[in-house]
């Protein structure tokens, strides 16, 4: 063999050419021939923790600083192999130690940025990435770890930005492709996302974060076995907390609630503090119906501390329920949403019930829902999310009343209506309802086809118009659009019957809907507010649902403990609405109104 010099040489070039298993070749001989040859030992790691084997690199990299411990370089090359590992403790306390020895080590300072944004803080991992590229502005790593911490930091245009200039610089750097593809994810750009998952999976095959991404976007798309398939790409090369997580997750989001409490089982496990895993593993016993085992999980979103908006603290205590021994008559009690604006709509009914402890309730919801909530039953005080908050002694968000009061699945509280519309807006609507009744007399059917496009499942569970185009074809029905906001420009262009009238510009607000639907034989809707509104009026309500619902509607049941007028349509196949349209038309042609 050549002297050790020129065979280290040698693999070098190999190496920076990406000859890896040549590289590797010739640094494992030099190590036959010095054992204890520290370049040799760290090079060989660094290509191990790049080949994926990150495990065998940790142990040659040790070797490497056991003989030269003051090596900056060896000390940051052993916080990128345990990062790789998901280590990132030991990883940041690695790179703390290099850039002791070297505080001017760009690397040290770029990678220590990612260690931190894993552990949580995000805030440090920008300064730190700050800090190499001031040392070097176009560090490619330092560009992409603080696109991952602008992420954290919930700035997905800015880390979308830092991402692209860390590719601009290193076309093939799959970790810029990761950030790229999580900051289009945060924006709903799926499609964009998926190609960048993909072009990261194609630099590095076994990049384990790369296929749990890539399983966690496949599954909000619907495309399920396609994510069950990443996953196992995942597992296969790093199990972990980071997987069961991600998986679990993704099983919720597949109807598959059982399966996921598994995961995220195994997650807590691990990360018992973790807030997020809590409220996804109350999600899942949600929607199996466990609501016992569910509220309490579904209270730590109250403790996650990446939720955006933050969730809300108040000086004065949360009122945990009469089982907890705090009686609150005589006392004063803010009540306020804190969700959507469906599941303002849902809890609603809980506020009588508290009421009827003798409080004194303030009930704060979103400015769109006040028209139709200001008369609420049981609310001294009705007023909009950022008005001046009155005096109060104790508080509790609407979505924590169920824990509070023990609701279990056989005991909903469901008497309906507990909205009731403002009569003299009902009124006027019946006018309005009537007019060219004499030419197309019929039942009176609501139709609402689109949510929120924002609601990151909404593509999933919003049929459109043209998925409902069935039910529109059922002769002898007069059928009104609801439909507000997003959603409408489905109607430009579209051939609608005789008998659809189109109210949408007509209606003001939600006091102008519940007017509607108090004059409705029944409304048809997707998963959204006005499906919430209709069922609180107790008016006749067809529900069309996705594959996977949300965990409001449970599984495999045609009714709903929340809404007893509420019959529910379910999609057998993901995306197939046509299907679901085709049963509610049958459904339909047979439909008779009640007196």
């Amino acid at each position: 063999m050549a002297t050790i010099t020129e065979a280290l040489l040698a693999a070098v070039d190999h190496h920076q050419a990406g000859r890896l298993n040549e590289a590797a070749t010739l640094y494992a001989r030099i190590l036959e021939a010095d054992p204890e040859q520290p370049d040799a030992a760290q090079l060989l790691g660094v290509l191990y923790a790049q080949a994926g084997h990150a495990a065998k690199g940790v142990g040659l990299l040790r070797r490497s600083l056991a003989s030269r411990p003051d090596s900056a370089g060896g000390q940051s090359n052993l916080g990128g192999a345990l990062h790789s590992l998901g280590d990132a403790a030991g990883a940041e306390d690695a790179f703390r130690r290099a850039l002791r020895l070297d505080p001017g080590l760009a690397d040290a300072h770029a990678s220590r940025a990612g260690a931190l944004r894993a552990l949580g803080r995000a805030g440090e991992g920008a300064a730190s990435a700050a800090r190499a590229l001031a040392l070097d502005p176009i560090h490619a790593e330092a560009l992409a770890n603080r696109a991952d911490s602008l992420l954290a930091l919930r700035r997905a245009p800015a880390a979308e930005m830092a991402a692209r200039r860390a590719l601009a610089v290193r076309p093939a750097f799959p970790e810029a492709q990761m950030a790229l593809g999580s900051a289009l994810a945060a924006q709903h750009r799926w499609d964009g996302a998926e190609v960048a998952y993909r072009a990261a999976l194609a630099c590095r095959p076994r990049l384990a974060e790369a296929w749990e991404n890539l399983g966690a976007l496949l599954a909000k798309l619907g495309r399920f076995d396609e994510s069950l398939a990443a996953f196992a790409e995942a597992e296969a090369l790093r199990p972990g907390p980071s997987l069961w997580a991600a998986r679990g997750t993704a099983l919720v989001a597949m109807a598959r609630p059982a399966e996921a409490l598994a995961d995220i089982d195994r997650a807590l496990a691990a990360r018992p503090q973790d807030a997020g895993l809590h409220w996804n593993r109350g999600f899942a016993r949600l929607l199996a119906g466990d609501y016992a085992g569910g509220w309490p999980e579904f209270d730590w979103r109250r403790h996650d501390q990446g939720a955006e908006p933050p969730w809300r603290t108040f000086p004065q205590p949360t009122w945990s329920g009469p089982g907890a021994g705090e009686d609150i008559a005589g006392r004063t009690i803010l009540l306020y949403a804190e969700q959507g604006l469906g599941d303002t709509l849902q809890f609603m009914r809980y506020v009588p019930l508290v009421a009827a402890r003798g409080a004194r309730v303030i009930l704060e919801v979103q400015p769109p829902l006040l028209s139709v909530l200001e008369g609420m039953e049981g609310a001294d005080r009705v007023i909009a999310r950022g008005d001046p908050l009155p005096p109060f002694d104790l508080e509790c968000p609407l979505m924590s009343l169920p824990r509070a009061l023990g609701t279990t699945l056989d005991r909903v509280p469901a008497v309906v209506p507990y909205l009731r519309p403002d009569p003299v807006r009902a009124a006027a609507w019946k006018e309005r309802l009537r007019e060219g009744e004499g030419l197309r007399v019929g039942p009176r059917v609501g139709l609402v086809w689109a949510g929120n496009p924002r609601f990151p499942g909404d593509r999933l569970r919003s049929p459109r118009l043209e998925g409902l185009r069935p039910v529109l074809d059922v002769p002898g029905v007069r059928f009104f659009g609801l439909q507000k906001g997003p959603g409408r420009e489905d109607l430009e262009g579209a051939p609608l019957p005789a008998a659809f009238t189109d109210l949408g510009p007509e209606i003001a607000d939600f006091a102008d809907t519940a007017a509607i639907m108090a004059n409705l034989d029944l409304v048809i809707s997707s998963c959204t507010g006005p499906a919430h509104l209709a069922g609180a009026l107790g008016v006749p309500l067809w529900v069309v649902l996705p594959f996977s619902p949300d965990w409001r509607w449970l599984l495999d049941r045609q009714d709903s403990p929340w809404y007893p007028t509420a019959r529910l349509f379910r999609q057998d196949r993901v995306g197939d609405w046509r299907t679901v349209a085709g049963r509610v038309a049958e459904a339909l042609r047979g439909f008779t109104p009640s007196a």
